[in-house]
């Protein structure tokens, strides 16, 4: 049975290294944050207000890739995790 996590935090990708689940799917919400106070930022300066679905990406985290799936290492993982 593969064992993996949805949220890619600290946590996960320390679960990924010793092994306790095999992959996270790490998201990025400090970047979420930063786009949502610049859309704040333009809404109070120019009255333009954001429509639509912005991706802010998420990255699989494992040390050991599958064929066919794009994904990072743990050492990736624990650059960019976030918690």
């Amino acid at each position: 049975m593969l064992i993996v996590s949805v949220d890619g935090g600290c946590a996960g990708v320390g679960g990924v290294v010793d092994g306790r689940i095999a992959a996270t799917s790490q998201q990025y919400p400090l970047k979420m944050a930063a786009l949502g106070v610049d859309a704040g930022v333009d809404f109070a300066t120019t009255g333009k207000r954001v429509s639509g679905y912005t991706d802010t990406g998420v990255t699989l985290i494992t040390d050991k890739p599958q064929t066919g799936v794009d994904s990072k290492d743990t050492k990736f993982g624990l650059a960019n995790c976030w918690g």
